[in-house]
């Protein structure tokens, strides 16, 4: 069995994060298995990367349909090139899908800012379903967003007796791949020395218009009143292609309140093989949202961090990942319209020993039930089948491509992402 991963946007490299992280560490667990695995990322992708088993190749215009033809299988991210999809589905080729409904979208300045809003964003839903209709094995990372799969399955049409037949738990269609980490990922990150400075608390992620980083700000400046300053370091600056006002705002809050001292933006970007001992010379992680469809609906991939460097949480108390935190007992959820409780709870997990402790022995319990290799098991038994969904090239599936492709012919030209 080959597979080869498309990454999409995502680089494979040095700027290795978010959705290219997790399917870089999927793609060495399926290495490790002894599924033939090549992943393709955009340029500036490290071909130097490769490794027994794991081929690094660059997305190129002239070579992607021929990694496609290569392939037993094909597998995107849940930014799709369009015609990777159509082209793997009309070789008859199994598609795997890391899946999400794009819904964080909506936030995104290239959307939201964009001249024609609603046209750009139907591009992006137009996407999702050419990839929903066409997918023989969905990725998921939550139960919240298998449940949102499942119900976008049933909406089409595709959720029908043929799938149920073979199987009621639905597993020769999806995956729950948790947030989480690889054996190796965990090796490095235990092995990496601390090099940098001594921030308590990490921002490890971006920063986007859904995140509250302002409330962060205001309760920094209470923790300092109070005579338990801490200090906050951002591990990455915004895209410069982005329009991020979230970022403005920061800017302006640490202006106002005076926390130049107290927080450390990004000096340069920061390189992927670096970031072990830059997260590890914190103590606690810290992300914050408003509240929002977003939250509700996607567990947010940083959250990583927690159980790979073992850091307690302070977050949001709005949707999936509040959800997660509390339920593993990782870290403190807080209302973050209230800066006075976000104050509190950061102050509980940098300065009172119990807490903190009580978070870490949670987080050792919790490493356990997120390795990678433990949640494979569906998706290494689809792929070694050999076999596609049961109602790939049906007539309904047949139809609804031809339909999607008629009304949005500019499924069939390059994509232009949002990120």
């Amino acid at each position: 069995m080959r597979l080869t991963m498309f990454t999409g946007p995502y680089p494979v490299g040095e700027r290795l994060g978010g959705v290219g992280l997790r399917l870089w560490e999927l793609a060495l667990t399926l290495a490790a298995e002894g599924i033939e695995t090549v992943i393709a990322g955009p340029p500036g992708s490290a071909v130097s990367w490769s490794q027994p088993g794991l081929r690094v190749e660059v997305f190129e215009e002239d070579t992607w349909p021929q990694l496609v033809e290569d392939a037993d299988a094909v597998l995107t991210t849940d930014l799709p090139d369009q015609r990777v999809l159509l082209h793997a589905h009309q070789l008859g080729k199994i598609l795997v899908c890391e899946n999400a409904t794009p819904i964080e979208h909506l936030d995104y300045g290239q959307v939201a800012g964009a001249t024609d809003p609603e046209g750009v964003y139907d591009d992006l839903l137009e996407r999702y379903l050419l990839q929903t209709w066409t997918c023989d094995h969905f990725l998921v990372r939550s139960s919240v967003e298998r449940a949102s799969v499942l119900g976008t399955l049933a909406a089409i049409g595709r959720l029908g007796p043929s799938h149920h037949t073979r199987s009621r738990t639905l597993h020769h269609l999806l995956t729950l791949l948790p947030v989480g980490f690889t054996d190796q990922a965990a090796a490095l990150a235990d092995a990496a020395p601390v090099t940098a400075g001594g921030a308590e608390l990490v921002w490890s992620g971006g920063i986007w218009d859904y995140y509250d980083t302002v409330v962060l700000a205001e309760a920094l400046d209470r923790m300092r009143g109070a005579g338990h300053p801490a200090r906050l370091r951002f591990l990455y600056a915004p895209p410069p292609e982005q329009d991020i006002a979230e970022a403005r705002r920061l800017r302006a809050a640490v202006d106002r309140l005076d926390l130049h001292e107290l927080i450390d933006y990004p000096h340069g970007a920061l390189a992927h093989t670096a970031r072990d001992a830059a997260v590890k010379a914190s103590k606690v992680l810290v992300c914050l949202a408003r509240d929002g469809a977003e939250n509700h609906t996607c567990l947010r991939l940083r959250l990583r961090d927690a159980l790979l460097y073992r850091l307690p949480v302070v977050i949001d108390s709005f949707g999936a990942s509040a959800d997660w935190v509390t339920q593993w007992g990782i870290g403190l959820a807080v209302d973050t319209r209230d800066p006075d409780a976000v104050a509190d709870a950061l102050t509980r997990l940098v300065f009172d020993t119990a807490t903190y402790q009580r978070c870490l022995d949670a987080i050792d319990r919790a490493r356990l039930a997120h390795r990678y290799q433990a949640h494979i098991g569906n998706l290494l038994a689809f792929l070694r089948t050999g076999t596609r969904a049961p109602d790939a090239g049906s007539p309904r599936q047949q139809a609804a491509v031809a339909q999607l492709l008629r009304r949005r012919p500019s499924l069939i030209a390059a994509p232009s992402n949002p990120i």
